[in-house]
């Protein structure tokens, strides 16, 4: 008879890291438009269920814009963009809410969109509001919400796997513990989930500048958008590694990068309106 083998740390550290791998390869797809190989554990089914509870639970009790010209402007724009996306099966729906005061829009998982009348200046135009469309619907096409819940559980895992290692392996005290381990959250917050944040604003961007693209939009109202923006900001930002979003001028040069290729795609759809109209002031 064999002797009973207990578990170390060691090995259930090895369990996790092969059990982690195992989820990688079978969790393994490609970002439209990007192509960018992409992790992703999380069943789509679970995350549609959850964009449209939490979609009707942010929009309760807000004053939302259904009948106005505005929120009219903003269907089209979000159904012009949303049939270039090739996700027909996702239950697209796109709000307007009526605050002034709040420079926003947003995605949930399946399509659920909310934009906010505060935003409406910096866009100016239809052909601004369809970049930022497309920049909205890509975080649901590229299922970005998916990809960070991926990110989380294995940061979750890895981080629980050390501290039983340092637990039982180490001298140290629990305090000494404590802040050993809060250090190692930061750095893995600074050097991977903020950055890996970053890389998702400017892959929605790219995405989004082809979507708008493809529906008939004038490209280079996307870095039009962006220098309203910083201009609005009065050039006040986070430093670029303590920051979830890219700096304008970052933005600006990703979008130049794939101007070329966007012109090409707005040349075989153009619209044959005006887009470039001011609406919003």
């Amino acid at each position: 008879m064999n002797p009973t083998v207990r578990p170390t740390p060691a090995r259930a550290a090895l369990r996790l890291g092969l059990a982690a791998l195992v989820a990688a390869l079978v969790g393994c797809v490609r970002a439209p438009v990007t192509d960018r190989l992409q992790v992703n554990v999380v069943p789509e089914k679970l995350l549609l269920a959850v964009g449209r509870s939490t979609y009707t639970e942010m929009l309760q009790g807000q004053s939302l814009s259904t009948k106005s010209a505005d929120g009219a402007v903003l269907k089209r724009v979000g159904q012009r963009i949303s049939r270039t996306s090739g996700r027909p099966d996702y239950a697209w729906r796109f709000n307007l809410v009526d605050d002034k005061d709040t420079l926003n829009a947003w995605c949930l998982p399946g399509g659920k969109i909310a934009f906010y009348s505060g935003i409406l200046p910096v866009l100016e135009n239809e052909a601004g509001m369809a970049f930022v469309m497309g920049h909205e619907v890509a975080h649901a096409t590229a299922h970005h919400a998916a990809e960070r819940m991926t990110q989380q559980l294995a940061l979750l895992g890895g981080m629980s796997a050390l501290y039983l290692a340092v637990d039982r392996r180490t001298e140290l005290t629990d305090r000494q513990k404590n802040v050993m381990m809060g250090a190692l959250g930061v750095g893995a917050q600074v050097g991977f989930i903020l950055p890996f944040s970053r890389k998702h604003e400017k892959e929605a961007d790219i995405i989004g500048l082809m979507y708008m693209s493809r529906a008939g939009y004038p490209p280079e109202e996307s870095v039009e958008v962006w220098e309203r923006m910083e201009a609005l900001s009065g050039g006040r930002s986070l430093p670029a590694f303590l920051s979830t979003h890219p700096s304008h001028a970052q933005r600006r040069a990703n979008l130049r990068e794939w101007m070329a290729q966007a012109k090409k795609r707005y040349q075989r759809s153009a619209l044959r309106e005006d887009t470039l109209r001011a609406l919003w002031r």
